[in-house]
């Protein structure tokens, strides 16, 4: 049996997702500061345990996602004369790869009811907003449009890309104040027509008609009515001369004109009616997501880092904080771990060096991961910890030495909370 996911079920799972923003905590996570093996081709993502866990290794820095950072979206269609646009259609078997909405260079939303017999030429910004009725260009083009609604100037700043468009539901009347075009698009919803029949698609053309047919048009809405024209005995064209209301379904019977075979298909509009509701018209199932890391955060993230992976976070756990503290010469680091430099002291010690033919020196901010630690030098309890930055940062590698005594005061910070002691040497672990 076949089966299929609805646009509906789509947009109401990013509805439910939108409307969870309240209950949960949503971040953005940036991560893998390494090169991939060919930074031009990154790697592909997959959705298994192995991609998880080693999301989680590589992620350094998170922001919570505010209500304000996230948006309903669709494809971005801009309208261009000599292009030629699909029509919307209620029994269109895969709506969603049509191109029946633009967006105009004024940001401008419509709908396309009915197109003409070729390509687009009249820009539908010609008549522009309108939030009542319809845009007919039957007289140039063949066109009609509708108007949806102006892409605001806050959601053009933080949304509008050269793929999608943000789209909107505006639940409640906009406040005094408001964009103008929250208010137009307010009005469209109040003003959209429910059930009504804008187009008619003709699926026979019939032979013989003389004079053109009478279309009777019955269903459960009312007043729906409209004419044809014949050319060559055939019908050629349906103008609605009332879109009526109130229709989930109907039918048309073709009767008169001298001819035979003529069948005409009403095309119904969606619940509510055009424009009742931008996210269901143009099947917003998408969204989109702008957080703006700031810096450093105010200190909270490195900001000297690239990344390479973007992640969504739900609900994450924080570890308990025991606070910055220092290890003893007998302590290590987590092979593994990644480790932020805090504070980097006046030195002394030869072996605090960047190691082998690697250069630049450690600052404060860098982020390392330990690769392995080993017992070196002749003092007892010295430790030498290896750590890696490779395209984390400037240095490949480096030597942390981490005795304790006069010899060695280099006060190495990382960031962290594993308990330790103080010593002379500060190293702060994670």
């Amino acid at each position: 049996m076949a089966a299929i996911i609805t646009s509906k079920f789509r947009l109401d799972t990013t509805n439910k997702f939108l409307a969870s923003l309240g209950d949960n905590q949503f971040y953005m996570a940036l991560g893998r500061p390494n090169a991939w093996t060919d930074d031009t081709v990154p790697d592909t993502p997959y959705e298994n345990d192995y991609a998880n866990n080693t999301l989680w290794e590589n992620m350094f820095a998170m922001k919570k996602i505010a209500s304000t950072d996230i948006i309903h979206c669709s494809p971005r269609n801009l309208w261009v004369s000599g292009t030629t646009y699909a029509e919307y259609d209620d029994q269109d078997t895969n709506i969603e790869s049509k191109v029946y909405f633009v967006i105009s260079d004024n940001n401008n939303v419509y709908m396309c009811l009915k197109a003409g017999s070729g390509t687009s030429t009249t820009n539908p910004d010609t008549t522009g907003v309108q939030t009542s009725g319809v845009i007919n260009h039957s007289g140039t083009d063949g066109y009609i449009w509708k108007y949806m609604f102006t892409v605001p100037t806050s959601d053009v700043t933080k949304f509008l890309t050269s793929s999608f468009i943000p789209t909107r539901h505006i639940k409640v009347t906009p406040p005094g104040g408001s964009d103008t075009a929250l208010v137009n698009q307010y009005s469209v919803q109040t003003n959209a027509v429910d059930g009504a029949i804008y187009n008619m698609k003709i699926t026979t053309a019939g032979t013989g008609y003389s004079s053109a047919p009478t279309l009777a048009i019955t269903g459960d809405g009312a007043s729906a009515t409209a004419t044809a024209t014949v050319a060559g005995g055939a019908i050629t064209g349906i103008t609605m001369t009332n879109v009526g209301t109130g229709y989930t379904h109907a039918t048309v019977s073709v009767t008169g004109g001298g001819g035979s075979n003529g069948a005409i298909r009403p095309v119904i509009g969606p619940p509510g009616g055009f424009g009742a509701d931008a996210t269901n018209d143009l099947r917003s199932h998408y969204i989109t997501i702008n957080t703006t890391f700031t810096g450093d955060e105010s200190g909270s993230i490195p900001d000297s880092n690239d990344f390479r992976q973007l992640a969504l976070i739900k609900n994450p756990i924080e570890q308990a904080n025991e606070g910055p503290t220092t290890v003893t010469a007998t302590d290590s680091m987590v092979v593994g771990n990644f480790y932020k430099i805090l504070t980097i002291g006046t030195t002394t010690d030869t072996l605090w060096e960047t190691a082998g033919s690697t250069s630049g020196d450690p600052v404060v901010g860098e982020i390392y991961k330990a690769l392995v630690t080993t017992l070196t030098g002749s003092t007892t309890g010295t430790i030498a910890q290896v750590a890696e930055a490779n395209t984390y940062n400037t240095c490949k590698s480096v030597t942390i030495p981490a005795a304790l005594g006069g010899t060695y005061v280099a006060d190495f910070a990382f960031e962290g909370h594993t308990g330790g002691t103080v010593g002379a040497k500060g190293i702060v672990v994670e």
